[in-house]
């Protein structure tokens, strides 16, 4: 993923917005801790005239003044797969905390990705970006990056010697950014769900007017994080979490007000400095619930007749498996099968002997079928057939 936003821009950002004596209906709220304005992330849908499960992507917390209800409101059924969460801020945040620059090699027990230090300029990084023989004489002191933290040695590379920043193109910048792991995460039903550190990020631009290009989901500034594979636990309650040094350029924690941004703050976010004001590292007020783990039966419909027992019958589900639960999945009357995964959110029945001509059976999937977080079915799911 190449380097979307420079880190240290994004401190300079946060000094040039939170300073003007003029009103602009693009001002953020430098007042107080950093409150979420909005979430946004996917749900799933039906309609009264459909039962098929729909997805689009809305506002779970706070109001967007030109946003219709159906765009707009608390999420109880939230994707349990594909799934990207924008996190939109009242104001910029310290992008130090939020992400980091890639390296020649690895510098430490986690990989090739270094830290920036407060107080960076774009010039420090360019000094420990300078080619290898002037690296060591060009990238020292307390702003420099990506320095070598292994006892060992990062390969010929001493411990406490530069290694470089990742800079193929020669700019003077990094190549390439990765957002900061434990920085912003997500708890569903107690579990700590893994982030797709490549796939996330922090943009500090934007404001609270829609963009002509990019609809909501280039509203700003924002965190976007996204869970790995976008996958999250089915029926659960999720909440976000952050880092103690998540912060605004004040030192302030990041908070939930009690509904974020409210309908009637219809012009700049500064203009609703009372309703986003909300204690300093306290997000518990936003939550949202995602979809129960749901399986469909593919080309058969419940209680229909003429199957052919030959063919190998196939289960989709809205989420990945658990292989080790489907063992738990029955025929009645018994019938002699393999299971396998095409992928992790389908189930393949195939019968190494065709099943009875004529018969009645029923497949019957327990609740211990699992998603790959281990929520199961929230009710036992059977499902009735007669053979050809």
């Amino acid at each position: 993923m190449l380097a979307r936003f420079g880190i240290i821009l994004a401190i300079v950002s946060a000094i040039g917005t939170a300073c003007t004596d003029q009103s602009s209906f693009t001002n953020l709220n430098p007042d107080g801790p950093p409150a979420i304005a909005e979430v946004r992330l996917k749900e799933t849908y039906t309609t009264s005239t459909s039962t098929a499960f729909l997805p689009r992507r809305v506002f779970a917390f706070g109001t967007f003044p030109d946003a219709t209800t159906d765009l707009d409101h608390p999420v109880t059924t939230a994707a349990v797969a594909g799934q990207s969460i924008r996190i939109i801020m009242d104001e910029i945040l310290i992008g130090n905390s939020l992400e980091q620059l890639q390296c020649r090699a690895p510098i430490n027990a986690a990989g090739a990705f270094s830290s920036v230090p407060l107080g960076a300029t774009p010039d420090d990084i360019a000094l420990c970006s300078v080619n290898s023989d002037s690296l060591k004489a060009a990238c020292h002191g307390d702003h420099a990056v990506c320095i070598c933290a292994i006892d060992t040695g990062c390969g010929s590379i001493p411990v406490g010697d530069p290694v470089g920043v990742l800079d193929i193109n020669n700019d003077g910048a990094a190549d390439n950014t990765s957002f900061m792991p434990g920085a912003v995460g997500l708890s569903c039903g107690g579990v700590a769900v893994p982030i797709d550190l490549d796939q996330s990020y922090w943009n500090p631009s934007g404001d609270q007017q829609v963009p002509a290009m990019g609809g909501y989901d280039a509203l700003g500034p924002a965190i976007v994080l996204v869970p790995a594979g976008g996958t999250i636990p089915t029926n659960s309650t999720c909440g976000l979490t952050f880092a103690p040094n998540v912060t605004d350029k004040q030192g302030n924690r990041v908070c939930t007000p009690a509904a974020g941004r409210p309908a009637d703050c219809t012009g700049a976010i500064e203009d609703c400095k009372a309703a986003l004001d909300c204690t300093a590292g306290d997000v518990s007020a936003f939550s949202f619930k995602s979809e129960a783990l749901r399986l469909t039966v593919l080309g058969i419909v419940d209680g229909g007749s003429g199957v052919d027992g030959t063919q190998p019958i196939s289960v989709n589900s809205n989420a990945p498996l658990a292989a080790a639960s489907l063992s738990s999945i029955t025929f009645s009357p018994a019938a002699t099968f393999t299971i396998s995964q095409p992928n992790a959110s389908q189930i393949k029945f195939t019968f190494t002997t065709p099943l009875l001509p004529a018969t009645k059976y029923t497949i019957t999937f327990p609740t211990t079928v699992t998603d790959s977080f281990g929520i199961g079915l929230p009710a036992t799911k059977t499902i009735t057939f007669t053979t050809a």
